[in-house]
């Protein structure tokens, strides 16, 4: 009779034993959510609601369950469980026609399914910290909702994002309503203090707000929990000191994208775009992480990149920048000096493939161009960087563009994401 290898019955036994340590908890919180389901199916059939109220009914009453889960549950393994329940219970509403009052919109959008991923996503960053867990988990639930509520009223200035349209008017009432969830928690805990109690909300509240603005398909419910976790922790661990580079950051995205708005034909949601990305760069590395993105940025625009693909929205930024983004995000999170060419790299790989694609707009020789896209974003790190694998970064960057040409004759999503992050991934084995 065969047995388990000893680490999968290891990993048994605890999981049997954190869910039994945890049944009470987790029971009460797997049936009010069920509730929640069973509450919003009855009043979509039996009341006749619109599924865009349902939805919302699910999305605050969810919400408002979660936020028990630290007083609840003390394993992050019971949590990770009853997430993956939920997922695969709204997975089996789709496909089954059921759960109407949460599938049954117009429009195409994944936010269902990131919930339970943004809730066991959270948690784990948090480490379960009520602070940390529970303010951006209420931020999504509540300052969403009044968001996505408020914004289907025609607002006078609505801007197009990849699937749609956003509206000011409706990122006004997230941006108050995440404001006072910040103040109202950091108060009663009693953290971090004056003058950063009226400071870390300011910078949660602004962060979570951009990031709303140009999230599609039910993004998010990603993007808003994360960008809440990450000011809130950078702040309130390490003090005054990050929380200025937060301030700094902001004022000089804002001064990029003011400096380059009619130049770069700048699109309202690619102006939000680029004020995120620097404030990033800025908040996260300092001027040696910022250096690189800004000058990439920049010569784009002087280049008149804009001009010659008719204006810089989202769909051009965005591809162009994310590969950075992911490994200023891991240098965030893990202050891992190794990660810095890795960055150079995945920006030249884009430069490449951005000054290549311009040139072909423009009918200039293509290779100059390409070389000049890997050498915007490694002329500043030359002034900060003491030594830099310059022919690695180079290799990679060359290996990036490659890697982009090859998929450019797929329907692939996400190409020149992919080509970014090849490139970083290979100087990172390399270097």
């Amino acid at each position: 009779m065969s047995t388990l290898p000893p680490t999968l019955t290891a990993f048994a036994n605890e999981l049997a034993g954190a869910l039994w340590a945890d049944r009470l908890g987790g029971l009460v919180v797997a049936g009010l959510i069920v509730a929640v389901f069973l509450l919003s199916e009855a009043a979509r059939r039996l009341a006749r609601l619109p599924t865009e109220y349902t939805r919302k009914g699910v999305h605050v009453g969810g919400g408002a369950v979660v936020l028990a889960v630290p007083w609840l549950l003390d394993h992050t393994v019971t949590l990770a469980v009853l997430c993956l329940a939920f997922f695969g219970l709204l997975v089996a509403g789709k496909v089954s026609g059921q759960l109407q009052s949460v599938h049954g919109v117009q429009r195409r959008t994944s936010g269902a399914y990131y919930y339970p991923l943004a809730v066991i996503g959270t948690w784990w960053l948090s480490e379960g910290d009520p602070v940390l867990f529970c303010t951006p988990i209420a931020i999504m639930a509540l300052a969403d909702t009044g968001a996505a509520l408020m914004g289907k009223r025609p607002g006078n200035r609505r801007y197009r994002v990849l699937d749609g349209h956003r509206s000011f008017e409706g990122s006004l009432p997230f941006f108050g309503l995440a404001l006072c969830i910040v103040l109202g928690v950091l108060s009663a805990a009693g953290v971090p203090g004056l003058p950063a109690t009226l400071l870390v909300p300011l910078l949660v509240a602004v962060a979570c707000t951009a990031s709303e603005a140009i999230s599609w398909r039910g993004s998010d419910n990603l993007l808003i929990p994360y960008a809440a976790f990450l000011v809130l922790d950078r702040t309130l661990r390490l003090g005054l000191r990050d929380l200025s580079g937060w301030i700094e950051g902001m004022i000089l995205g804002l001064a990029l994208v003011s400096l380059t708005w009619r130049r770069g034909g700048l699109t309202e949601a690619a102006g939000i775009a680029v004020f995120l990305v620097a404030t990033l760069a800025w908040a996260l590395g300092g001027w040696t992480w910022f250096g690189p993105m800004a000058a990439l940025y920049l010569g784009l625009v002087i280049l008149g990149a804009g001009e010659a693909l008719g204006q810089l929205d989202l769909e051009e930024v965005i591809p162009t920048c994310l590969g950075g983004v992911v490994v200023v995000l891991a240098f965030g999170h893990s202050a891992e000096s190794g990660l810095y060419a890795p960055y150079l790299a995945s920006l030249g790989a884009s430069g490449a493939i951005a000054l290549g694609r311009l040139a072909h707009a423009r009918r200039w020789p293509r290779l100059p161009a390409i070389a000049a896209g890997i050498a915007l974003p490694v002329l500043p790190a030359l002034l900060v960087a003491d030594s830099l694998p310059l022919v690695h970064v180079g290799a990679a960057s060359l290996a990036g563009l490659l890697v982009f040409t090859l998929l450019a004759r797929t329907s692939l999503v996400g190409r020149r994401f992919v080509a970014a992050l090849t490139a970083g991934a290979l100087t990172w084995a390399l270097v």
